[in-house]
């Protein structure tokens, strides 16, 4: 039946607003503060008949309440339903029965409500139901001032909806829970006494946040609540004097959640941070750590950013290491910075007390295999077809590896013009180099490299041709050491390059187990011509001979850096063919071949190596792609056609399902160039799913040459629907010697919080295709696990 609106300011002697309902029915409505229309069952006097609008055709049912708010949100009209409904509109209306109270996005329901219009306040008894947009509220008794949003809630249970932000997704959470008192202060402020909170649902309670108060501000989004802890399963687990947070996943000063674990090289690993939210560009994490078997750590992240910098600065100090008996740190300072529209600058400085200190106190295999730490300061300027770079680089070796040179000072000015008259392209890469190191045994000095090139490209509607010719010119200015004292000090040389590449494309239609994809067949040739100039007295400063695979075979030089220049006289002849689905534009699978032709023998080599003999390199091979539904391969190929074998090969192939069910195994060999053993390795790795509930992890990366586990990792997940458990054992080897293991333990609660040790990284990192079971917003400290 439609409602009835009546606006008492139309109104003389206000009356008993009631409407009378056909016999045999039982319920009465109103709505005031609305427009009147004329309604003949009204007792009392209303105005003449007003024009046909969106509140006449609500009240005739033409449209409901809800779509009228939806067309209309800043309406104040108040809608009242119930099995009976007394009173007057100038004083007190109650409501009996399935009462109900509607306004814009605020809906009431309960077995009685007394509304009082003038005041616009209003009390609810029994089964009260308060709706706020996606918030709901429920519980006995309720006293509310509507225009304020004002108001006492008794015994409530509650249910918030908030959209929270992870990275670039935006996705919503459900929290709920209890409290002995709920006040409303306003639109967007609440307070609760003695109230619990959980993302968990109602049939699922396994874990809730328990405060004596606890206060929410949806307006600045934030919560701050007075002697919380945390019962998981009946059982504290937790307990902070108070609570600090952001209702969003904003930054917010405040303590964040403790973490913990152990290794064979700290014991107990305790880590309690502090984040501060200094600005909303900057911000900081001071955070101490206690290592059971070496004492107290203190941690510290700063990091800021504009518009025209950003950075972070790190420090890791440890007071009096209890086994080696003195304090150990490690810094880390990164900046970049752009000074105008074509200046920009950088600074990357990294620091340890001593070697050891990443394979004794670092937790991950990225920071414990860390071989030199690189301490760099650059500043660039971009030209229109031209840039140059000044830098300056040091490194601090790491476990007991040999000094490398330090660049100081390095300038880089490189050019590139494709503007040419008759289609040609100009490219120079030079460089400037005072190579510098601590051994008296080993050369240093100054190195100058000028490489101009200039090359023509030709296309046509089916092929491409670019001939290119360049000339390497390098000087050395040298103080020898000790090792080659008896060498010249100055060197110059000059290697003319040509070199040839021609390359098409022909795509044809074709099946692939059955699905059709757009197959493309992509021949490529490439030539390259460079005489024999003598480097035998040259030093080796950043050279060192490339890796032979698909990237590297179209490349003039088979050295990398600039102090050997391949004397050549070779074809490389390759084929790539690729499956691309026709819907979507993505590369289903790719098969490629390629051989290197040798027309004479390359006599340029580093010292110790062996002159390249023979008209044939080897021959490279490679399939990729998802070649079976949900099954994908990798494999590689390198064989020796003058030696007749196989020179490496690897294969990795993983099966995935779905998310969270993966399987990979992966063989690689290599024949060893020298007296040393060959590489043979395995790794296998799973996320497997043992119930609907149960998953296991595991890795296992054995070295079957040196006999010995490079890495392994075991655990098991839980995921409890809205909390997740872990718990994994991870043991590295660090050197051929030594080898760190660690226990993770970790309790997710979802939207919420993370207590124990993180090992979200190494399952990452060790099992590709990992899918996390979860989805939580809960950010680890520094932005990654310590």
């Amino acid at each position: 039946m439609p409602p009835l609106k009546v606006d008492r300011s139309l109104m003389g002697t206000p009356p008993v607003a009631r409407r009378r309902l056909p016999a045999g029915q039982t319920g009465e409505t109103v709505i005031a503060g609305a427009p009147a229309a004329q309604d003949a069952n009204v007792t009392g006097a209303l105005p003449p008949q007003v024009p046909e609008d969106d509140e006449t055709r609500m009240l005739k049912g033409a449209i409901t309440l809800s779509e009228y708010v939806e067309r209309h949100p800043e309406s104040r009209a108040t809608l009242i339903a119930a099995d009976q409904l007394d009173g007057t509109t100038d004083a007190v209306m109650r409501a009996e029965g399935a009462a109900e109270l509607r306004r814009a996005t605020t809906s009431l329901t309960a077995d009685s409500i007394v509304y009082e219009p003038p005041t616009d306040e209003l009390r609810a008894q029994g089964n009260v139901r308060l709706v706020r947009g996606e918030d709901v509220v429920e519980g006995p008794s309720l006293r509310y001032q509507l225009t304020r949003s004002e108001g006492v809630f008794d015994k409530p249970r509650y249910t918030l909806r908030r959209n929270l932000q992870t990275g670039e997704d935006l996705r919503t959470t459900t929290g709920r829970g209890e409290a002995d008192l709920m006040e409303f202060r306003g639109e967007n402020r609440v307070r609760m006494e003695n109230a619990t909170y959980s993302t968990c649902g109602p049939e699922n309670a396994d874990w809730y946040a328990q405060v004596d108060t606890l206060n929410l501000d949806f307006e600045s989004e934030e919560g701050e609540g007075r002697n919380g802890k945390i019962v998981f399963k009946g059982v504290p687990v937790l307990y902070s004097p108070w609570l600090d947070f952001s209702l969003n996943n904003r930054r917010k000063s405040g303590f964040l959640t403790p973490t913990f674990g152990t290794t064979n090289r700290t014991g107990i690993d305790l880590l309690v941070p502090y984040y501060w939210n200094i600005a909303p560009n900057m911000d900081a994490t001071i955070a101490p750590r206690v290592l059971g078997t070496r004492g107290l750590m203190l941690s510290n992240e700063f990091r800021y950013l504009d518009e025209n910098y950003r950075g972070m600065m790190r420090l890791d100090y440890l007071f009096s290491d209890r086994i080696l008996d003195r304090d150990r740190h490690a810094l880390s300072i990164q900046h970049m910075q752009r000074f105008g529209e074509r200046w920009s600058g950088s600074v990357n400085i990294n620091a340890v007390s001593d070697r050891d200190y990443y394979t004794d106190l670092g937790n991950r295999l990225a920071i414990t295999s860390i071989g030199y730490l690189a301490r760099e300061g650059t500043l660039s300027y971009s030209g229109d077809w031209w840039s140059l770079t000044g830098s300056a680089t040091e490194y601090q070796a790491l476990a007991n590896l040999s000094p490398i040179y330090s660049k100081v000072p390095l300038f880089v000015l490189n050019a590139y013009r494709a503007d040419l008259p008759a289609g040609l392209v100009f490219r120079m890469n030079s460089s400037y180099t005072d190579f510098r190191i601590d051994d008296p045994r080993r050369d240093q000095g100054r190195r100058a490299v000028l490489y101009p090139q200039l090359a023509m490209p030709m296309q046509t509607s089916f092929m491409t041709i670019t001939p290119k010719v360049g000339v390497h010119m390098s000087n050395y200015d040298l103080q020898r050491g000790t090792d080659n004292a008896a060498l010249p000090t100055s060197l110059s040389r000059s290697v003319p390059i040509f070199s040839l590449d021609a390359s098409t494309v022909f795509e044809r239609d074709s099946d692939l187990f059955g699905q059709g994809f757009v197959q493309t067949l992509e021949p490529r040739l490439y030539y390259v011509l460079a005489p024999y100039r003598n480097q035998s007295q040259f030093p080796v400063f950043d050279s060192a001979l490339a890796d032979f695979n698909f990237a590297q075979i179209f490349s003039e030089n088979v050295f990398v850096g600039q102090d050997r220049i391949s004397d050549s006289n070779q074809l490389t002849a390759a084929a790539i063919s690729r499956f691309i689905d026709p819907q979507t534009g993505a590369e289903r699978a790719r098969v490629a071949l390629g051989q290197r032709i040798y027309f004479a023998d390359q006599n340029v080599i580093l010292p110790g190596g062996q002159v390249r003999t023979g008209s044939i390199a080897s021959t490279l091979g490679a399939v990729s792609g998802e070649l079976l539904p949900k099954t994908w391969i990798d494999a590689a190929l390198q064989y020796n056609t003058d030696l007749s074998q196989t020179e490496r090969y690897s294969i990795t192939a993983r099966w995935n399902p779905r998310a969270a069910q993966v399987l990979n195994t992966s063989y690689r060999f290599r024949r060893s160039t020298t007296n040393a053993a060959d590489v043979r390795d395995i790794d296998l790795s799973v996320q497997w799913p043992l119930t609907n509930r149960w998953y296991a992890v595991a890795r296992h990366n054995y070295s079957i040459a040196e006999r010995r586990l490079v890495e392994g990792l075991a655990g098991l997940e839980y995921n409890g629907g809205c909390w997740v458990g872990r718990f994994v054992f991870q043991r590295i080897a660090t050197n051929v010697q030594r080898s760190r293991t660690a226990l993770f333990f970790q309790l997710e609660l979802n939207d919420f919080s993370r207590i124990g040790s993180n090992p979200l990284d190494a399952l990452k990192r060790s099992i590709p295709g990992y899918g996390q079971i979860n989805q939580s917003i809960a950010d680890p400290i520094f932005g990654e696990d310590f």
